[in-house]
């Protein structure tokens, strides 16, 4: 900001009043006083000498530039630039919800439980079982001479067969007993996978929005600090007013007063042309009287 403090010192003209001759009366006009100052003395506050815009001697006239501080005006005009590109880059992001999660896709059920083809070979075997059992029977109440030993022993071997096959056949469908337990154990597993899946899913996605949320905070705050340090530069560049001599004369004096807080002051002394009109002293005589008139 440059500042400014007029001190104004009023001079009016000086001129001789005519004299008045008892025999003739005179109305004497007193002359206007200008209002205009002789003499302006004013303060300047600036930023660096360069700021100054005349020196002494210097002939100035009514609306010239006396100081501008053009280095600082310009860095704050850069600054602006920057700080509004800033903030339209800022204004132009678009922070967007992110996109419902996909269905977790089911997972098909097992099939029904079914042992009928393990249940039905054991019920096959052990009926013929019985039935080997009963041809044995059978053959032991016949005479000995009636039943060759090798029959016997055929018979006996066709027993014992039967017997491993039942053995294999219940072993089998303990097999699929356990396989179908296997099976739903991993469906179990399947379905607790999915089930965590679609949760984690859901986690995501609340962290998204929360992220989204956020970034909207972030963006809206970074605005304000942007547009508060726009409007804090406009501030100051209306501040570094340039100063304009008021009136037309010459620079009488340049004096540095100091320096205080990085401002440099100077006092500059104005003289100012002008001066009461010549015509305010014209003097209009008073009639003269004729004759036979008192």
């Amino acid at each position: 900001m440059i500042g400014l403090i007029w001190i104004t010192r009023v001079e009016p003209s000086q001129g001789q009043a005519p004299t008045v001759q008892p025999s003739q009366p005179q109305l004497i006009t007193a002359p206007p006083v200008s209002t205009q100052p002789r003499v302006l003395t004013f303060t300047l506050s600036l930023s660096e000498p360069d700021d100054l815009k005349v020196r002494q001697g210097d002939y100035v006239a009514s609306g010239d530039v006396l100081a501008d501080r053009t280095r600082e005006r310009s860095a704050l005009q850069a600054q602006l630039q920057k700080t509004q590109i800033s903030l339209q880059r800022i204004q132009n992001q678009q922070v967007l919800n992110p996109p419902q999660p996909l269905p977790v896709p089911p997972i098909s059920g097992l099939p029904p439980v079914y042992y009928g083809t393990q249940e039905a070979a054991i019920a096959a075997i052990e009926d013929n079982i019985d039935l080997q059992k009963r041809k044995i029977d059978l053959l032991g109440t016949m005479k000995p001479a009636e039943v060759p030993p090798a029959m016997r022993e055929h018979e006996d071997r066709i027993l014992e067969k039967l017997y491993r096959d039942l053995e294999l056949a219940k072993a089998e469908f303990s097999q699929a007993q356990e396989q179908r337990a296997f099976q739903e154990y991993e469906h179990s597993l399947a379905m607790a996978r999915r089930a965590e899946e679609a949760n984690q899913q859901r986690l995501m996605h609340s962290q998204q929005l929360q992220q989204a949320e956020q970034q909207r905070r972030e963006k809206a705050f970074q605005e304000a600090q942007l547009q508060a340090q726009v409007e804090d530069i406009n501030a100051k560049l209306i501040d570094l007013s340039t100063v304009r001599s008021p009136y037309a004369g010459t620079i009488r004096r340049v004096k540095w007063l100091g320096q205080s807080d990085n401002r440099l002051s100077v006092e500059i002394t104005l003289s100012i042309g002008g001066g009461p009109s010549p015509d305010a002293f014209t003097v209009q005589p008073l009639p003269v009287p004729g004759p036979g008139q008192p």
